[in-house]
């Protein structure tokens, strides 16, 4: 990702903002901290998954979001590929236009997450855990938004999780960090023998993001070895392939599991749902 930095610090600016209401205090473990939150996407009903204290983060990119703050229309999105109103970080309408246009940034790039109706769809499949639970299907133990713990409590995460039970905030953020290696891996997978293929590999975004739950499901390691995948690269339709090796994927050993004949039944319908936006090889909506 091409990330033009920025760096400040968010203490004296969390400050100005707490001043209009918009900065509330959040309970960051033992103690109460102003937070700010970072967005799925440029507008204050949308969904948290990072929440920014006293440090530098790295700003990318502006665009148009709602509501307008403090006279400001420009959001900005973070090196962690989420959005804050650009007031928020000591820019006004004039001096976040000296960030480059998010739409440009992407043009040249896959998209990193899925569309909405993806990342609905993925929260839904994987149910919300509050604390570890243990699947004895698969022998792994998850947390939060399907996300697998490294250890039984969920006490060795490249995320930190304070305490127990945690939140859905909290679970959100483990599953944005989830995601972009899900999304990653998926590039990578696409990408490989793309000389194979006779005609360019377009994706929809609801293609994409039907892709995207699929393999945050069975994980990276299992999707690269399918014949899904395979079968794609090596230059077939994935508009043949997907619906006739996706529905394969509801066997946990040897017998069919109905969640699962649910889970790949909801992307198939995704993944042949119309859309004009392309998710990859370039991502022409974030």
């Amino acid at each position: 990702m091409r990330i033009f930095i920025a760096l400040l610090t968010l203490f004296v600016i969390s400050v100005a903002a707490a001043a209009v209401g918009q900065i509330r205090p959040a309970s960051v473990g033992p103690t109460n901290a102003l937070a700010l939150s970072c967005r799925t996407s440029p507008k204050d009903s949308a969904l948290t998954v990072v929440i920014y204290g006293e440090k530098t983060i790295a700003l990318e990119c502006h665009i148009t979001g709602a509501p307008t703050v403090n006279h400001t229309t420009q959001w900005i999105r973070t090196g962690d590929d989420c959005y804050v109103p650009a007031f928020y970080v000591g820019l006004d309408e004039a001096t976040s236009k000296s960030l480059p246009e998010c739409s440009k940034l992407d043009a040249a790039e896959p998209c990193t997450l899925p569309n909405p109706a993806g990342l609905e769809l993925v929260q839904h499949n994987t149910g919300f855990l509050d604390r570890p639970h243990y699947d004895i299907t698969t022998g792994l133990t998850y947390i939060g938004l399907g996300h697998q713990c490294g250890s039984a409590k969920c006490d060795k995460e490249s995320v930190e999780i304070r305490g127990s039970p945690i939140s859905k905030t909290q679970a959100s953020v483990l599953l944005w960090h989830d995601l972009h290696t899900t999304t990653a891996c998926l590039v990578s997978m696409l990408s490989d023998n793309s000389a194979n293929r006779t005609t360019p590999l377009l994706l929809s975004d609801n293609m994409w993001s039907a892709l995207v739950s699929w393999t945050f499901s069975i994980g990276c390691d299992l999707a690269a070895k399918s014949q899904l995948v395979s079968r794609i690269v090596h230059g077939e339709s994935p508009a043949a392939v997907v619906p006739a090796e996706l529905p394969k994927w509801n066997v946990i050993h040897g017998m069919p599991v109905s969640d699962l004949t649910t889970h790949r039944n909801a992307e198939l319908t995704l993944f042949r749902t119309r859309s004009s936006h392309i998710a990859f090889p370039h991502c022409d909506q974030k």
